[in-house]
């Protein structure tokens, strides 16, 4: 947890380190709860991603979120519905709608063709 007094010259990359540690254990976690957990308000993460990563942490944890699905969706004794569930998503439904919008394809066959990437080449 960063106490208060250092939030304002908190060092920007070992705040996005810190974050990318909580998204790597949970990819489908709130910024505000990334912010309420490491101490600091939820701004100086989106400021401290748009000038060091050029990206917004909503980009950003899409990203993270395919990574992960990426990852899972590459050990065939998982189901959809398992994959959904460990990143966090309320059904196999809402995890393959978000699979189809990113990428075009359903989660099935993505893990059938072996083509991950997405429609923004991510």
């Amino acid at each position: 947890m960063i106490d208060f007094l250092t939030e304002v010259t908190y060092n920007g990359s070992r705040l996005l380190s810190e974050v990318d540690a909580l998204l790597s254990d949970k990819p489908h976690m709130r910024l505000t709860d990334i912010a309420e957990t490491l101490g600091v308000d939820r701004h100086t993460i989106e400021n401290a991603m748009r000038s060091r990563r050029k990206i917004t942490f909503r980009e950003y944890r899409r990203r993270e979120l395919l990574q992960a699905a990426r990852r899972l969706l590459d050990q065939p004794h998982l189901s959809v519905k398992e994959i959904g569930i460990k990143l966090g998503y309320a059904s196999a439904a809402s995890f393959s709608r978000f699979i189809f919008q990113a990428t075009g394809k359903s989660p099935s066959r993505l893990r059938n063709d072996g083509d991950f990437s997405d429609r923004d080449g991510i």
